[in-house]
């Protein structure tokens, strides 16, 4: 072999070898640079935790609604901008699309073990994925949110993770059932009679038919977030561990006030939004549960021309947008801006991620 074949063979090798000493280099660099995760922050709620949005379904519908295509939501947001991550934290995400309190604590063991707090319940957990679609956090076809939560405190203490930061939402769909139910009543009676036993025109049948349901409706949500919360601090009752971390209940905006300039779209709903708001805080922060409450609702709904322009931007209210013939809204959800605006006001509220 000639000296000049020996030094191509060489400095091939020579190559060969240095790419080999980058690439573990990288690889190492990698491994040291990752930081191990030594806590959770797990999140509790129905779409506004998932972060969903109907355009976001609509685009997505093809590709079988994968979770990564909803990683707006406040939980996500919330986690992020704390800067959880960094400091070692993971998020487990139970967020639900369509969840109401019923459901969240849902039909199985634990709904039972709770009757003497809230009655009976005989709400099927999570239809969102009994309907085949993926959550962030997949924990069994008939295991309710709130069971699945009080085995996630206990499994990631038990694996040197535990839950630091626990965030709740619940309550809108409870909400919205009753909105359709009232339409729906309103809707046959007009149908049947001409009129309605709760008012002169439909729209102000459907205000005054929610009025009529309000408080029991109220009752209902209040009686069930006290039961969520109790079966998270009074977790060894029910097969896991009492949590005694940091909780964070997100509050309600209201998405049908000022939407367009014209007054609320759904009159004396931002009424309503504040007095839920206002009972809700008083519970939560109750020195049982020492929660703390991030009530979106007078940043979300001002007032006047400034919540018009924070609906149009923050909610997909506004949203008259199509996707392949499906429209995108009006839709009550927030915005990726929206969505950051919740994760912001829980830091200012609450601090962020411990």
């Amino acid at each position: 072999m000639s000296a000049k074949h020996g030094s191509a063979v060489s400095f091939r090798l020579l190559g060969c070898a240095f790419a080999l000493v980058l690439a573990l280099s990288a690889m190492f660099a990698a491994s040291a640079s990752a930081v191990p995760v030594t806590k959770t922050d797990l999140a509790l709620g129905d779409s506004l935790a998932f972060g969903y949005s109907q355009q976001l379904f609509n685009e997505n519908e093809k590709l079988g609604e994968p979770p990564t295509a909803f990683e707006h939501g406040y939980a996500n947001d919330y986690f992020m901008t704390s800067g959880a991550k960094r400091a070692g934290g993971q998020l487990v995400n139970l967020g639900c699309p369509g969840e109401t309190t019923d459901s969240l604590i849902g039909d199985g063991p634990m709904g039972k073990g709770l009757e003497g707090a809230i009655g009976s319940t005989t709400e099927s957990p999570c239809a969102y994925h009994k309907a085949g679609l993926p959550l962030h956090h997949e924990y069994g076809g008939t295991k309710s949110q709130l069971e699945s939560a009080v085995e996630q405190i206990a499994l990631n203490a038990a694996l040197g993770k535990p839950v630091t930061t626990l965030t709740l939402n619940i309550g809108a769909n409870d909400q919205l059932h009753q909105i359709h139910k009232c339409e729906a009543e309103v809707k046959s009676e007009f149908e049947a009679e001409g009129k309605s036993k709760y008012g002169g025109t439909p729209e102000e049948s459907v205000k005054h038919c929610i009025e009529a349901h309000v408080e029991s409706l109220f009752k209902h949500i209040l009686t069930n977030v006290y039961a969520i919360l109790y079966a998270v601090r009074n977790g060894s009752s029910f097969g896991g561990i009492n949590y005694t971390g940091k909780i964070v209940v997100q509050g309600g905006y209201d998405p049908y006030g000022n939407v367009y300039g014209t007054g609320e779209v759904l009159a004396g709903s931002t009424t309503l939004a504040a007095i839920l708001n206002k009972k809700e805080a008083e519970l939560v922060e109750k020195e049982e549960f020492g929660a703390c409450y991030a009530n979106p609702e007078p940043k979300f709904n001002p007032g006047g021309k400034k919540e018009t322009a924070r609906l149009q931007k923050w909610t997909n209210m506004a949203n008259f947008t199509e996707f392949e013939g499906k429209k995108n809204g009006p839709d009550i959800h927030p915005t990726p801006t929206g969505y950051h605006q919740l994760a912001l006001i829980m830091i200012e509220k609450c601090g962020g991620v411990v």
